[in-house]
């Protein structure tokens, strides 16, 4: 396809929804997904330019604080947001017992096997085994979409993606529901001592990163060392193999008993003089080990390279994928005053210039992206009873790379744009945003575009398309991005809006304004 063709509306009767998805996706901030959206369809012209991402997206830190403190806007939360106050909202958000959630409740007792515990699902057959296991999936998927609690649903997403143990996996089957509701959610929002103190005595992280069989006379350092280089102080604070070794040692014998719960069998520990960076132990009776081992862990979990590690992940959350040192230092010095406190670290976070500087500097992830249409659609959950909708879009959110907790690696998925560089995966956004605003989900709520457009109340085709531009991405487009769009309707500014000659149009200008940048960003 000719790039310069587009730019001449007079030579054919309107762009393609291909066409007009390339004039507005090769403005992305030099987006690097922007320029495989390119690729997929031509070699754009040398003279063409991409803009900075920050002149792109609107500034206004309330639209700012509701595109990275929620997993995308509804067409209410906006008006939510500057009613309650931006600061009393995020407060609300930092307090999840706090706000009620009435319809995602409803929804979820769709999903029985989540809440039984861990001697419950032994219970039962190993095909409940996986229906557990595929109930907690959708059900995160479910709470993504539909919690009024959303920044506690960030942060139990960017706590799973942390402790990452790959989901499912034959192994972890009956463990990992019971994890997700017992370690993550119980302490996203507390202490990351706390947190890391759970998660070392999971069952799912034990036997996911084989600690469970890890014994003095035959260690397995996998846990050990992921521990330090994924979890607590990560490369940089300069551990040596000896150090991973006694790390392993240090956790032998914490394992998992018959009965499928946490169990520390003194046999199974190593004895004997344990170093590991500044920490030290005597270790010289087994019996010693759990005490040995909680001690480490704590160590870990108040050091400073700790704090600057994980400050440096939650910054790449929130901010930029290359985030300021100085927010950095900052956040780790708030980390370490705050005993590890994890609401007053997500504080220091919100309030800080570094954040209300970094619009536009993030890229959404594939999972974020069909989250977020389903939000800025306002698609609402099917009944109970009748969930093959989000099995579907799950199924989609799979064929893009992306299922919930699905990671195969320890590290788990990647929070930065480069890791996400394919043209098949932008093509994939293009198709889930088809099949949303075509309604191909089963049982979903949708609100019916028609329907959408009236409460819009244009006037003229170009107050549709600022209208619908608002309403889905929280801003007008820029005019070369606004004129795409009218061209794309075969219209001018000033055409009368006609219901019957846009009605056609609706699904596939809906999703061009989701393929677009203003969507992309965060």
């Amino acid at each position: 396809m000719d790039v310069e063709a587009t730019a001449r509306p007079e030579s054919r009767p309107g762009l393609t929804r291909r066409q007009a998805v390339v004039t507005l996706g090769v403005v992305a901030a030099g987006s690097a997904a922007a320029v495989a959206v390119v690729a997929a369809n031509s070699t754009p012209p040398a003279k063409l330019r991409m803009p900075s991402s920050s002149t792109l997206l609107s500034a206004d830190l309330l639209l700012h604080l509701a595109r990275r403190a929620s997993f995308g806007l509804t067409p209410g939360l906006a008006a939510e947001i500057s009613e309650q106050g931006p600061e009393e909202w995020l407060e609300s958000q930092l307090d999840p017992d706090g706000v009620d959630d009435p319809v995602l409740d409803d929804l979820l007792t769709g999903y029985p096997l989540i809440g039984k515990s861990v001697e419950e699902l032994r219970a039962l057959s190993t095909t409940e085994w996986r229906a557990a296991s595929d109930e907690l999936v959708e059900a995160t998927l479910a709470r993504q979409l539909w919690s009024r609690r959303q920044l506690f649903e960030i942060m139990v997403d960017f706590w799973s993606n942390h402790f990452n143990v790959t989901t499912p996996l034959r192994a972890t089957l009956t463990a990992k529901p019971v994890e997700d509701a017992t370690v993550i959610r119980r302490h996203a929002l507390g202490t990351f001592e706390n947190l890391l103190l759970a998660d070392a005595q999971s069952p799912a992280m034990l036997i996911h990163l084989g600690n469970a069989e890890s014994r003095g006379d035959d260690p397995n350092e996998n846990y050990g060392r992921e521990l330090l280089e994924l979890h607590t102080v990560g490369v940089e604070a300069g551990y040596t193999e000896d150090d991973v070794r006694d790390s392993a040692y240090a956790l032998t014998g914490w394992g998992v008993g018959d009965d499928g719960l946490f169990a520390f069998s003194a046999d199974a520990h190593y004895t004997g003089p344990l170093q590991v960076m500044s920490w030290s132990a005597a270790n010289a009776e087994s019996a010693d080990g759990l005490a040995v081992g909680t001690d480490y862990l704590r160590h870990l979990a108040y050091h400073k390279s700790t704090a600057r590690h994980l400050s440096h992940k939650l910054a790449v959350r929130f901010v930029s994928d290359d985030p300021p040192e100085t927010l950095v230092d900052s956040l780790a010095a708030s980390f370490l005053a705050a005993g590890t406190a994890i609401v007053p670290w997500l504080r220091t976070l919100f309030s800080s210039p570094e954040f209300a500087a970094s619009t536009g500097q993030k890229v959404r992830r594939p999972l974020e992206d069909v989250v977020a249409s389903v939000r800025a659609l306002g698609i609402g959950p099917p009944p109970a009873d009748r969930t093959s909708g989000i099995e579907a879009l799950l199924e989609r959110s799979r064929a893009l790379g992306q299922a919930p907790l699905g990671a195969g690696a320890p590290t788990g998925y990647p929070d930065v744009e480069a890791g996400w560089l394919s043209t098949s995966a932008v093509l994939g956004r293009w198709n889930v945003h088809r099949l949303l605003t075509t309604g191909s989900f089963d049982d979903f709520d949708y609100p019916g575009l028609v329907a959408t457009v009236q409460s819009v109340e244009p006037e003229t085709q170009g107050e549709l398309v600022d209208g619908l531009c608002l309403m889905l991405t929280g801003q007008t487009f820029q005019r070369s991005h606004r004129r795409a769009l009218l061209t794309f309707l075969d219209a001018d500014e000033d055409t009368p809006y006609d219901e019957d000659a846009v009605s056609g149009r609706l699904p596939d200008l809906f999703a061009l304004i989701l393929d677009s940048p203003y969507h992309l960003l965060r």
